[in-house]
């Protein structure tokens, strides 16, 4: 049975995440497809930037998603990631257990976060986890295992998480497209994250617009398994309705920029 473009496309990504490079000949042969219709599909991934040809097939390009520290990544977008936070602590209610993930976008709810009359939080971000010291009235559940100096947090140990249910996970993303679904930069994150999402009634991720249609390394969750998007007004508007019709519900909010 011949596959569609895109489930070729995505195939050939998700081998690209898995091993790094892939050969016209193997995909062809595993496809049943020309290598004339292979070596198309690896130049449209290229023109994207999702990939480099080289002789005889392509490797993964490991320079589109440079990761730059936790206090770097914590100045850019504000406006948008304020304007995110905003729309994501509507649907929390005092006395709900919540997830949080370590990236710089889901840390912009803390502040908000520090509101509430009592809430239970788990997170693997030291940074979030610091700056509940001042509120007693709000549960830190944190797991073990080692610290990432990148992104000030804990992995290594999904295992390790307190065994509890959780309301909602809110988790950031570097790539939303139907050919990644939801991903992100490093393999530990993701599985803390993973970890994290197994044990939450819903799960919300929180990416701005120009997360959409990028393809990160490690695919971490599937639309199918996502309740809910918040992204915000610079989101292309065809990508959020193919996720819109693939299940999860989508809230564009509007980004006041200076």
């Amino acid at each position: 049975m011949a596959l569609f473009v895109e489930e070729r496309r995505r195939i050939i990504l998700e081998q690209l995440l898995k091993s790094g490079r892939v050969s016209v000949k193997d995909l062809s042969d595993e496809m049943r497809v020309s290598a004339v219709t292979i070596r198309q599909d690896l130049r449209v991934l290229e023109e994207e930037g999702r990939l480099e040809r080289t002789y005889g097939g392509a490797v993964r390009r490991e320079s589109l998603f440079p990761e730059l520290s936790f206090h770097q990544r914590i100045q850019k977008k504000r406006a948008s990631k304020e304007a995110m936070a905003l729309a994501a602590i509507s649907y929390i209610r005092d006395g709900s257990s919540i997830a949080i993930d370590g990236s710089t976008t889901v840390f912009a709810m803390v502040p908000h976060l520090k509101k509430f009359s009592k809430l239970t939080i788990i997170t693997n971000s030291l940074m979030t986890a610091q700056q509940f010291l001042d509120t007693p009235h709000i549960t830190v559940l944190l797991p073990g295992g080692r610290l990432r100096r990148d992104s000030i947090s804990i992995v290594g140990r999904p295992d390790s998480l307190p065994d509890v249910n959780l309301n909602l996970g809110y988790f950031g993303a570097r790539g939303v497209s139907m050919l990644g679904e939801v991903s992100d930069v490093d393999a530990d994150e993701c599985s803390i994250k993973q970890a994290m999402q197994s044990r939450c009634l819903e799960t919300v991720i929180m990416a701005d617009g120009t997360k959409w249609g990028q393809v990160a390394p490690y695919t971490f969750t599937r639309f199918a398994q996502v309740s809910r998007f918040i992204t915000t007004d610079d989101a292309p508007e065809d990508l959020v309705q193919q996720v819109r019709a693939a299940g999860p519900l989508v809230d564009v909010v509007k980004v006041h920029r200076r």
